[in-house]
């Protein structure tokens, strides 16, 4: 196990997982330089850390091999990267192809080209459950068959398959986390996945949409444990070149999320929340049992989630009721 002090680059260091790993990066006294081009995120969630010397905040996009660069032209050493800016998602990638492909694709390879050139020991590349499409089996182990069914599954799967070719051509010390459904305040939350989506539509006094029966399960993962994996991802020495499934090992179906969110609204706020059923959405599986097996990453890197789901939403919604 190495333990060893880093200057690391974070890319998306402005968005969700990447605030909160900055964060935690500052806390352990590292060196960051977080990269961002405000897509989705924005830097008023790390404010606190803005006199920090240790912190260097930039805003450049990962598709231009010069803004990249620039944002590391008073950087000495490299010794690590973060890869975690993406289009991401299915609606997204789908309502922007082009940039989705830019970013995913030819914004991976200049990451990965830069940490080539700086020398750096390690980098982390965040990738996702969407390069498995429909599971043949649950729980998914990491030797599932790889078959994308949407553009952001395709992206990510292109960005796994560069990050190897890197590893084996160029000896590059790599490893790649495949994120379940991650959830959670970090230093924020985004409101467009699953479980902010209903605990803002219950705070506006809206329904709850769930698409097609809500039976199909998710594997969901809070943003703390997402973090806390990066961190020991980056400081392991001994899991160059492989990847990891990333989640909490449970499949929980859409159903039980809705339920959990109304009954804490109605025994903690006296607040009746209902819940409606839509169409499912084209290009997204629909799989009851979905979950992954988390053994090789247990195993491996002694990852724990100390998250529950019921804690998770528990904490979003005092965020929410903090917030909206």
């Amino acid at each position: 196990m190495v333990t060893a002090t880093l200057a690391v680059l974070v890319t998306g260091g402005a968005g969700y997982v990447g605030s909160t790993v900055v964060r935690e990066l500052l806390e352990r006294g590292e060196e960051v330089i977080s990269i961002d081009n405000l897509y989705r995120g924005d830097y008023i969630h790390l404010s606190a850390y803005k006199s920090d010397p240790h912190l260097k905040m930039k805003v450049g996009d990962i598709s231009s091999n010069g803004e990249l660069r620039a944002s590391l032209k008073d950087v000495r050493d490299l010794e690590a990267v973060v890869h975690l800016a993406a289009v991401p998602g299915l609606e997204r990638c789908s309502r922007d192809p082009k940039r989705a492909t830019l970013t995913n694709i030819l914004g991976t390879h200049n990451v990965l080209e830069v940490a080539r050139e700086c020398d750096a020991q390690k980098v982390v590349f965040a990738s996702s459950a969407a390069v498995f499409g429909v599971p043949q089996v649950t729980p998914i182990t990491e030797e599932h068959p790889l078959d994308p069914i949407n553009l952001y599954g395709i992206t990510k799967l292109a960005g796994e398959k560069i990050v190897e070719s890197y590893n084996r051509n160029y000896g590059l010390d790599t490893v790649v986390l495949r994120f379940g459904n991650i959830y959670g305040v970090g230093l924020f939350t985004y409101w467009e996945t699953v479980i902010p989506r209903f605990i803002k539509q219950a705070m506006e006094g809206k329904p709850l949409t769930v698409f097609g029966s809500g039976d199909q399960g998710r594997d969901f993962v809070h943003v703390f444990d997402v973090s806390n994996a990066v961190l020991l991802a980056l400081n392991h020495g001994t899991v160059s070149g492989e990847a990891f499934n990333l989640g909490g090992g449970l499949s929980v179906s859409v159903n039980t999320i809705a339920n959990i969110v109304t009954e804490i609204f109605r025994d903690k706020y006296g607040r009746k929340v209902n819940i409606v059923h839509l169409p499912p959405r084209e290009g997204e599986p629909y799989v009851e049992d979905f979950c992954f097996s988390v053994t090789k990453i247990k195993d491996k890197m002694e990852f724990r989630p100390q998250w529950s789901v019921r804690r998770g939403i528990e904490q979003t919604i005092e965020y929410c009721v903090r917030n909206v």
